[in-house]
């Protein structure tokens, strides 16, 4: 475009040749003011080409000590730039064309002589700008990395149109078969092509080299703005190199042993990357290390679109990508490097994602298990910590992510993620944990806390909120309700060992598992009762609901396990999920939670706490009992409380005697009215008192006849 501009100045300002000559023709008419003239267009001459010489051996020597370091053939390659080497010939060229103007100054032709020698010393000081401007590109290593890529780009297109020329004399024309939809269709053509051309990816490599040559060299110094580029190009090399190879890849499949699904090129590009991680460990650069890992991540997203010409097929080359991304990530945590440690699992996190959408469920189990484990590094060292909470980020988002997944079969994959968080749990309850700042409730949050806006109990339940709204024919509705049984299925397993675990430990971690439990109970349940979800599915949902809560009778009956559980609304938790069930319109679900209230109230009431459970589980089970409009519920939870009561399930006179005598008391105070914040007494203050208060009464008096008409002043806490 500048060279067009320049032509057209040159060609306009011709048009003033005639004045030029008018104007200076008179003044050199004689001879010696022509030989004055003549000499001055010698000295410029002679001049300018002295500034071409020292110029342009200036502006080379410079280039050539910036590019020194480089590889070898890219060396050569600008170092011989014809542009910069044409624009230093140019003018010199022009240099001496105007101190071979003296030689044709004549007095008629004075004009086009000096609009020669006009122009032409323009265009040599705007030549001696192009060139070092040319120069300083050249040794850019942004320019360099651009042209590495434009020049593998060209070749690998190059390659591809070969193929396609090609393909006419490989391709066997004789007969037409028919073919199966469902067999690979692969380019055997093109396959037959490459395969004839085995140096058809030298060039792909040789770029590889140059980038990774540049990466390396540019980390040592300290300039990671370049190498991060560096990888870029490692990246759109092997991007280039998936979209030239077209239909020519293979899977790797288990009981056939195929030779074609390894790839050269792909194992030369993940080995360098796997040895510039390495060398960035051992010089301790995280940020080179961080990069590496990057890019590794970055491969797995282009193998990722590599067409297997199978839509069934495994995405091998992708895996290979991750497992050497899990490797140099494992070989980070003997190193003190927690930073890019975390780096490293998110980068898993991410590549599980990915997977999951390209592959479905069943690829992302070994990343899952890898995260697992790398993700227990906070338990051997504490400034490792920030890895596990970062790695149950990752495994709580896959977990989200498999409900809302398109592929079938979540149910391994779910488990694979509940045992890896079993794994993290147990380890990190290992360590001690304090009542104010628990470590244990800290780390595993996002995971199992039901309070914080970013963990997965939130997401899960702006998930339930949206399947429960959606209409009956909303496929994607009946995709997440499909995906969520599967991913509820067997979960009672993990979260009961976790439990009881917690409460073995005395963590502050049991509270989150007791109000998972329910908070989960209770998405199913509301899933369950989903326009989009069908009579099957329902049953399911709810079976895997009454297992779940269930887990909650596994706590053990002893006097400090009761305290320390009661400590955390463990009577609440039931009542509230009783509740939940009856009012979504689970009535045997209901009922089976109401009898865990039941045996709670006799197995932990009978214990002298402090925590009045005795008397809360009164008032809860006779509140759920009045729910139900029927008198024959109120009999059986009277007979069942007398029969409790005679087989000797409280022992103890004292505790009977004093529970019986706070709740005839606050039976004779349910008028009084207050901001609750017990939902066992909220429930109370909206039930039938005509009914809740002879209940609550009859009840104290099957608890302790001994003590019949007597009553606290003050009967609730």
């Amino acid at each position: 475009m500048a060279a067009i501009l320049l032509l057209v100045l040159i060609g306009v300002s011709a048009f003033w040749v005639p004045a030029l000559q008018g104007l200076l023709e008179p003044n050199f008419a004689t001879e010696a003011r022509l030989a004055l003239f003549r000499s001055l267009f010698l000295t410029i001459g002679g001049a300018l080409i002295g500034a071409a010489a020292i110029v342009s051996s200036l502006v080379l020597f410079a280039m050539q000590v910036n590019i020194e370091r480089m590889p070898h053939g890219l060396f050569r390659r600008l170092s011989a730039d014809q542009k910069l080497l044409g624009a230093f010939a140019a003018t010199f060229l022009l240099a001496v064309a105007i101190g071979g103007l003296s030689l044709v100054l004549e007095p008629q032709r004075v004009g086009i002589v000096v609009f020669a020698a006009l122009w032409g010393t323009a265009m040599v000081l705007w030549l001696f700008l192009y060139g070092y401007r040319r120069a300083l590109s050249l040794v850019n290593p942004v320019r360099q990395l651009n042209m590495v890529v434009r020049r593998t780009q060209r070749e690998m297109q190059a390659w591809a149109r070969r193929a396609r020329r090609a393909a006419p004399l490989l391709s066997n024309g004789a007969r037409t078969q028919r073919i199966d939809s469902g067999s690979p269709q692969h380019d055997l053509a093109r396959t037959a092509y490459f395969q004839a051309n085995p140096g058809w990816t030298e060039g792909a490599q040789q770029g590889v080299r140059y980038a990774v040559s540049f990466a390396s060299r540019y980390a040592e110094q300290g300039d990671h703005e370049v190498s991060a580029l560096a990888m870029n190009a490692i990246i759109a090399i092997n991007s280039a190199y998936v979209e030239t190879k077209g239909k020519t890849f293979f899977a790797y499949q288990v009981m056939l042993d195929n030779p074609l699904y390894s790839d050269g090129f792909i194992n030369n590009t993940l080995e360098q990357l796997r040895q510039m991680a390495r060398i960035g460990v051992a010089r301790g650069d995280e940020q080179q290390t961080e990069q590496t890992l990057q890019a590794m991540a970055e491969l797995v997203r282009v193998y990722l679109a590599i067409d297997y010409a199978s839509p069934h097929a495994s995405k091998t080359h992708a895996h290979l990508a991750a497992g050497y991304l899990t490797g140099a990530v494992e070989r980070i945590a003997p190193h003190n490097m927690p930073d890019v440690l975390m780096e490293g699992v998110r980068l898993m996190g991410r590549c599980a994602d990915m997977l999951l959408a390209a592959e479905g469920p069943h690829g992302i189990t070994t990343l899952v298990q890898k995260i697992g484990i790398i993700s227990c590094a906070g338990v051997a060292r504490e400034d490792y910590r920030p890895v596990t909470s970062t790695g149950v980020e990752q495994l709580a988002r896959l977990s989200f992510d498999l409900l809302v997944t398109k592929s079938q079969g979540v149910q391994f994959a779910a488990q694979d993620i509940r045992s890896s968080m079993k794994l993290i749990a147990e380890l990190l309850m290992a360590l001690p944990d304090a009542p104010l700042m628990s470590i244990h409730s800290i780390y595993l949050a996002p995971y199992y806390s039901a309070t914080s806006a970013q963990g997965l109990t939130m997401r899960l339940s702006q998930l339930v909120n949206a399947v429960a709204e959606a209409p009956a024919g909303d496929v994607n509705a009946r995709q997440v309700i499909e995906n969520l049984e599967e991913w509820a299925d067997g979960m009672y397993q993990t979260e009961k060992d976790l439990l009881v675990h917690a409460i073995e430990k005395r963590s502050q971690f049991t509270f989150d598992m007791i109000h998972w439990i329910t908070a989960v109970t209770k998405m199913l349940i509301a899933v369950s009762n989903a326009t989009a979800c069908n009579a099957h599915i329902q049953e399911k949902l709810r079976h895997h609901a009454a297992w779940l809560i269930a887990v909650l009778s596994w706590v053990p009956d002893d006097e400090d396990t009761v305290r320390f559980v009661e400590s955390f609304r463990m009577t609440e938790a039931l009542f509230e999920a009783a509740v939940d069930a009856r009012t979504r319109g689970c009535p045997e679900l209901a009922d089976d939670i109401g009898e865990m209230l039941l045996s709670w109230t006799f197995k932990a009431g009978r214990h002298q706490t402090g925590w009045a459970i005795l008397q809360r589980s009164v008032y809860g089970l006779a509140t759920l009992t009045l729910l139900v409009d029927d008198d024959t519920v109120v009999v059986r939870l009277k007979e069942r409380i007398t029969a409790r009561v005679a087989a000797g399930e409280l022992p103890d006179k004292k505790v009977r005697d004093r529970a019986a005598v706070e709740i005839r008391g606050r039976a004779a105070s349910l008028y009084r009215k207050g901001h609750w914040s017990s939902e066992i007494e909220r429930g109370m203050a909206q039930s039938d008192h005509g009914k809740l208060r002879p209940l609550l009464e009859e009840i104290a008096d099957l608890i302790s006849p001994e003590t019949i008409g007597e009553a606290a002043s003050q009967g609730f806490r």
